[in-house]
């Protein structure tokens, strides 16, 4: 399952973001963490297998690009698609997710700091 406007991880982030498209609209890192993809169309629960993240890159010039487009986002979707529904906690998530950003950028990837989320000071 993969709605534009929570999982197509080529929208912008807002819609003054300089990247991506925004055809089906804007997704942020809280809209693509926020929706249950078991009531988003008329089926039982559990029906949906999972979901998923396309990423289409005609807009993306550089790997750094790349990045800033799939994080913080990415792990957002994942969560989704691999915790059951009633553990999903935007709170707790969005901590999480902020002690991530110091491994990524070890790591040398690029990322969006999105002011949603309480990532480290003096980065």
């Amino acid at each position: 399952m993969s709605p534009a406007g929570r999982s197509y991880l080529d929208m912008k982030y807002d819609s003054s973001y300089p990247l991506g498209l925004a055809w089906a609209g804007t997704v942020d890192v809280r809209s693509a963490y926020s929706w249950d993809p078991d009531t988003l169309v008329r089926l039982p629960a559990g029906a949906v297998p999972g979901v998923e993240a396309p990423l289409w890159t005609e807009t993306l010039d550089t790997p750094a690009q790349l990045d800033v487009m799939l994080l913080p986002r990415l792990p957002a979707l994942a969560e989704l698609g691999w915790s059951p529904g009633s553990s999903h906690d935007w709170g707790r998530f969005r901590q999480r997710l902020a002690e991530e950003g110091p491994r990524w950028e070890a790591a040398g990837y690029a990322y969006e700091r999105r002011p949603e989320v309480p990532w480290p000071v003096g980065r």
